[in-house]
């Protein structure tokens, strides 16, 4: 009982006994209430969720208003039983994400948020027979819209495409940031630029440690590679395949035929590789760039801070991930490609103190 005088004080709690009952959790907003506080039908709601475009920016702005307000979160599950689609994207990563890859993971995971989807990230071993049964088995049981994959798939990725003809693949590792995609030698164009450059300061004999064969951006590299010194009237001293990591770079480094002839520079298709050789230069006794002139590919932050630091590539990894998973929600909608161009910003080289002139030969 009060005292007197005083009003009750109310709680939203209710008692049976000794166990309070916290107050019922309000419902979630729901599109109608979006709608009437934005002053617009609920079918222009549902269009602005869908992504369909057509609404008028104002009508943008006051939608997005209304569920800022509301707190409102669009309830996918229930959007996809009443259209009977999908909206889960399956994401395929290797199991070591490494920096680059992880650039272009965040930026295509942001893209298909913005469009409405649910990203699901699945990483795949190296072993193919493995990885190919279990990438099968998710697409045959999973209601997916749509595929991204961070790597080649091999010959899975025909066995996806025939079993499950309904659902869009796209493969970032097959393209560029401007979207063109096998056989395009675009994307490796900086590659025949740094070794114009190098033969502009004397080099004459080159060495390349090449990227994963089934990879479209290594592949590309190699041809660049080989057509540049063919057109430049240069020598090769060969070529060795890595993996894309430090170690295979290193091993790649002790493997270089130093003793053959006079090789004065080293095309790495990645940073990491390209670390991985100088490591080897320097135990076998050479100096980077006094001796050998080392460049790479994907401007690393640990490259600029390297020593020495490291030229290399810079490319927009950021706007190939967006590009390409702007690329399969187009498929999944039926759209035609690029409806509004793809935005990104052009390759450049950038020259660090791991190459310099050619080493001028001892006199006899």
């Amino acid at each position: 009982m009060s005292a007197p005088g005083k009003t009750p004080r109310r709680t939203n709690k209710l008692s049976f006994g000794s166990s309070p009952v916290p107050a019922r959790t309000p419902k979630p907003s729901t599109i109608y209430e979006v709608a009437r506080l934005a002053g617009v039908s609920h079918q222009t709601v549902s269009r602005y969720l869908k992504r369909n475009g057509g609404l008028k920016p104002q009508t943008v702005a006051k939608v997005e208003d209304a569920m800022a307000r509301l707190d409102y979160t669009p309830n996918l599950a229930a959007r996809a039983l009443r259209s009977k689609q999908s909206y889960r994207i399956l994401i395929v990563t290797p199991e070591d994400v490494r920096f680059p890859a992880s650039r272009v993971l965040r930026s295509a995971v942001s893209t298909a948020d913005e469009a409405g989807y649910v990203t699901e990230v699945v990483q795949i071993g190296t072993e193919a027979s493995k990885a190919s049964d279990r990438l099968l088995s998710l697409v045959s049981t999973e209601r997916l819209a749509g595929i991204f994959s961070l790597i080649p798939l091999g010959p899975v990725e025909e066995q996806i495409t025939s079993k499950h003809s309904d659902i869009p693949l796209v493969v970032a590792a097959n393209y560029d940031e401007k979207m063109r995609a096998r056989g395009f030698l675009a994307d490796a164009t900086p590659a025949a630029e740094m070794i114009e450059h190098l033969a502009s300061l004397g080099h004459r004999s080159f060495y390349h440690v090449g990227g994963p064969e089934l990879w479209t951006s290594a592949a590309n590299r190699r041809k660049t590679y080989d057509a540049t010194i063919a057109r430049l009237g240069l020598h090769s001293a060969g070529s060795v395949v890595g993996d894309w990591s430090m170690l295979s770079g290193y091993r790649a480094g002790l493997e270089i035929p130093l003793d053959d002839g006079p090789i004065t520079a080293v095309f790495a298709a990645n940073d990491h590789m390209a670390i991985g050789v100088i490591r080897a230069l320097h135990e076998r006794g050479k100096r980077v760039p006094e001796d050998v002139s080392v460049f790479g590919w994907d401007n690393l932050e640990e490259g600029e801070y390297f020593i020495p630091s490291l030229s290399t590539v810079s490319m927009d990894l950021e706007a190939a991930g967006r590009n390409s998973m702007r690329e399969l929600i187009s498929r999944v909608r039926n759209e035609p490609s690029s409806p509004h161009g793809y935005e990104f910003t052009p390759m450049r080289l950038i020259f660090r103190e791991s190459t310099a002139k050619a080493p001028t030969p001892a006199s006899d």
